[in-house]
Order: C-alpha cells, then sequence, then structure tokens
C-alpha cells in the first residue's frame, strides 16, 4: 500500500469521525504502547512535549516518535523513567481512491463530496495540549530532553518542552511548572539540503580555484611574460641598436674627414 504523505491529513478541516461501527475494515493502530518503564514509582522531575498548532498526528508518526523516545531512554534504565503517551488516534481517516496510471484521466475524477474508505486513524490536537510526558529523576534531565527533541521531529507541528516538578501525596498530585522550551523541527526539504551542502560547497569551492588557476597561469604564461619580453626586446633591438650605428658611422665619416684635409694641406 503506498501511504501518502502526511500534510493530506495535517490540517483539522473536518468535524472528527470516531463511529467504527458504521464501517468496515478500519486499519488497526500501530500504537498499542501507551505507558512504559517504572509504572510504580513517583518521579519528582516530569517533562512533556507540547504541541504549538492544532493538527490532525497520524498513528503512524505517534509510534515513531515513542520508539524514538523509548530507545534513547533505555540508556537511564526501566527502573529510573516513566513514559506516558497522552493522545490516542481516534479520528478515522478516510480516502476516495482513484484510478492512477496511464489512460486514467478519463475514469479518474470520481463522486463529488465521497464518503470514501478508512485508510487510518489520526489524533486531533489543539495548541497547548501535552502529547507525551516523561516521568524521572532530576541527573537524568539531559538525556530526557535529548529524547523529546528527537521525537518531536516525527511530529508535523512546531513543539516546545515545559519542565515541571510532580509531586504525589495521597491522592492528589502537584504540578509546579519550572521552565520551557522551543523545539524546532527542521522539515525534510531542510534536511535535504543540509546533507547536500556539503558536496554543493566543495563543487563550488572547486570550481572557484579551477577558475582562478585557469585565469592566473594563461594570464602569466601568455599576457604578463610574454608582454614584458616582447616590450623589452623591441625597443633594444628597434630603437637602442640603430641609435647607436647611425653615432658609429657619423663618427667614421667624421675621421674619414679629418684624414682627407691632413692629406690636401701636404
Amino acid at each position: 500500500m503506498v501511504r501518502k504523505p502526511g500534510r493530506m491529513y495535517r490540517n483539522l478541516a473536518k468535524k472528527a469521525y470516531t463511529r467504527r461501527e458504521y464501517m468496515g475494515g478500519v486499519p488497526g493502530s500501530r500504537l498499542v504502547q501507551f505507558d512504559m518503564g517504572n509504572l510504580t514509582e513517583d518521579f519528582p522531575l516530569e517533562m512533556s512535549l507540547i504541541v504549538e498548532e492544532g493538527c490532525q498526528i497520524r498513528h503512524t508518526a505517534l509510534e515513531a516518535a515513542r520508539v524514538v523516545i523509548n530507545r534513547r531512554l533505555q540508556e537511564l534504565g526501566r527502573a529510573n523513567f516513566r513514559l506516558k503517551i497522552r493522545v490516542y488516534p481516534h479520528h478515522i481517516l478516510r480516502e476516495n481512491k482513484q484510478a492512477t496510471g496511464a489512460g486514467a484521466d478519463r475514469v479518474s475524477e470520481g463522486m463529488r463530496l465521497s464518503f470514501g474508505k478508512p485508510v487510518g486513524s489520526a489524533a486531533r490536537v489543539y495548541p497547548g495540549q501535552k502529547i507525551i510526558s516523561i516521568y524521572t529523576l532530576l541527573p537524568n534531565l539531559e538525556k530526557v530532553k535529548d529524547a523529546l527533541r528527537h521525537g518531536a521531529h516525527k511530529l508535523p507541528s512546531p513543539t516546545r518542552l515545559e519542565m515541571a516538578t510532580h509531586k504525589v501525596s495521597g491522592i492528589r498530585a502537584t504540578h509546579v511548572k519550572i521552565a520551557e522550551e522551543r523545539v524546532v523541527a527542521p522539515p525534510v526539504a531542510a534536511v535535504a539540503e543540509a546533507e547536500a551542502a556539503p558536496g554543493t560547497e566543495e563543487a563550488e569551492k572547486g570550481a572557484e580555484k579551477g577558475a582562478e588557476k585557469g585565469a592566473a597561469k594563461p594570464g602569466e604564461k601568455g599576457a604578463g611574460k610574454p608582454g614584458e619580453k616582447g616590450a623589452e626586446k623591441a625597443p633594444e633591438k628597434g630603437a637602442g641598436k640603430p641609435g647607436e650605428k647611425a653615432a658609429e658611422k657619423g663618427a667614421e665619416k667624421g675621421g674619414k674627414g679629418e684624414k682627407h684635409e691632413k692629406h690636401e694641406k701636404k
């Protein structure tokens, strides 16, 4: 089955539809675990991943985020953390499948406002809602932050981290917010550009070096040195030597004239 991009189901465009009994063949949710780690300990620190925009998060994206976060938290030990997924993919995603391929343009228009067939499920979230929470000890703070940042990259909304103290006294639980930190999830296009950037920079540098070499060497050999030699040789051959020869000839004639005068006197 070809999975379509998440941007097709990201926006909260329609009302939620959760009545599974009226439709058959709804694909099962990939997200099947919602609580992991030590479920009996009361940890003093709570780190939560909060979305900043309202959107629909598909069950596959939630499962991808859970897998990444859980894998990175295994370094702390199973007894030192608790991971909780705080949303459930209730909303059923439907799609009106159409014919594709060569010659399908005449039959691919389909029915207007058709109900469609179920293709998956998604969780409908709103700004400021907690998606994932981790309960742990204070020394594990940096590793928990790193795990949540990597999990946030799997979600379609900008997110932020919220740190709070979690104190349980009897039945009541007290939450005191300590700090917030925004998580910027890079889009796929930016990641692709970042991966391709080193190659393009090297290619540009190589092209610049090649252009410099190609321009400098021909200029030195073809323009500078031949021009200098030609300019130096031309005055020597054209101006200096002919002048010297004319002076020598004039001096010789002058000497012959003196000899002729002496001969006449005699």
